[in-house]
């Protein structure tokens, strides 16, 4: 029952976060740039400026989910993304602008996915797997309500009005629900000596053992930087094939029910198969989608399959990014393992939006799509050397570190 309670408290408050704090600007970046005197592409590395900030912020953050457990610490992030996004309300410069989104960075780097996902490990254990499946469920729906919801809110409040409320959702919403919903754990887990100890754990392995980091980092760092950066441009690559606002709108907001039903289906698996199936078989779909886009220059038919292929992809790989460390390493190794990969992955996150638009901007939809798919076949060549590894090492090889 408390993992249960867990799941559904923890599926609210990220729906509402990433909303709030992140996938709005896929909505408000025309109006904003036109007020702010800004291009599109510069309103896009504001979330940039966030996902770095993140990047910095996360290796430490495995201390603090020691010392005070991830409940806390998600509380704690809640509370300060909503000065965060005031600030951002009040913004009329690129400076007010971008010190917004590092705040947002810090609120980010506490209260977005990894501190969730740790908290699931913490209170479920050696289920911490399906647990987190679950959640996911749930946040595969993140879009399809937050990018519908900022066009009601920017229509009736404008864009700062939508910020401020935001920011008081995160305060009076979120913060509360994680600090007296979540349930208590017995004791912070415990990762013994943070960071230091898997690196220590690392180098007992030998070689082999760091190659498995760097595939991992690369597989979900080249999967991500597509994922990433198509989540808050995918709107203007449809627009980009003359497609009509209204149904540019719709088709993004579709993704994210493609993106459950993987989740779905892969929820359902239960154990039938681990983190490192889901994303081999995440990795071959993504440059079908690419390609069917790219082939069909934006047809109806060709936009239906990408929506269907890259959903089902990204929907899956996202699974994939949050438990196949625990393929590999045991639940109380999780929070240091995932705090170590946050630095480069949100790194390569951060990169995607900008580059993406601007090269949308600059030298259209053909050359975006070839890149993205040139990043998805190197996410699959990873994997495929993962899946390789998984079956030579086995897992208590790395849960004995």
């Amino acid at each position: 029952m408390p993992v249960f309670r867990a799941v559904v408290v923890l599926s609210v408050t990220q729906i509402i976060a990433w909303g709030a704090m992140f996938m709005f600007v896929s909505v408000t970046a025309a109006g904003m740039a036109a007020e702010l005197g800004l291009q599109a592409s510069s309103i896009y590395f504001g979330p940039t400026v966030m996902l770095v900030v993140m990047a910095v912020c996360s290796p430490p953050l495995a201390s603090f989910y020691t010392r005070l457990g991830a409940r806390r610490v998600l509380a704690l992030g809640s509370a300060l993304a909503a000065p965060g996004l005031w600030l951002l309300a009040a913004a009329h410069g690129p400076l007010a602008y971008f010190a917004a989104w590092a705040v947002l960075g810090m609120a980010g780097a506490a209260t977005l996915t990894t501190s969730a996902h740790v908290f699931l490990t913490e209170i479920a254990g050696e289920g911490a797997r399906r647990a987190i499946a679950a959640q996911m469920l749930a946040m595969a729906l993140a879009p399809s309500i937050s990018w519908p919801v900022t066009v009601v809110c920017e229509a009736a409040l404008g864009w700062r009005g939508t910020f401020v409320l935001y920011g008081a959702t995160m305060l009076l919403v979120c913060a509360p629900l994680h600090h007296l919903a979540l349930p208590r754990t017995a004791a912070p887990a415990r990762v013994p000596h943070g960071v230091a100890a898997a690196a220590e754990a690392e180098r007992a392995k030998g070689r082999r053992s760091r190659d498995l980091v760097a595939l991992i980092t690369a597989a979900v760092a080249l999967n991500g930087f597509v994922t990433w950066g198509f989540q808050l441009v995918v709107i203007d690559l449809f627009r980009s094939f003359a497609v009509a606002d209204r149904l540019a709108v719709g088709f993004g907001s579709a993704i994210g029910f493609i993106q459950l039903s993987a989740r779905l289906f892969d929820f359902l698996g239960g154990n039938r198969w681990d983190g490192v199936t889901t994303g081999l078989v995440a990795a071959a779909i993504m440059p079908l989608a690419l390609a069917a886009l790219a082939f069909g220059q934006g047809a109806e038919w060709s936009i239906v399959l990408f929506l269907l292929l890259y959903g089902l992809s990204s929907g899956a790989m996202s699974v994939s990014r949050a438990t196949m460390p625990l393929a590999f390493f045991s639940p109380a190794q999780y929070a240091a393992v995932m705090a170590r990969l946050g630095l480069p992955l949100n790194l390569a996150f951060a990169a995607a939006p900008p580059f993406f638009s601007f090269v949308l901007e600059e030298a259209g939809n053909g050359w975006a799509l070839s890149i993205a798919f040139a990043c998805s076949c190197g996410t699959l060549a990873s994997m495929a050397l993962i899946g390789r590894m998984r079956r030579s090492l086995g897992r208590s090889v790395f849960m004995e570190a």
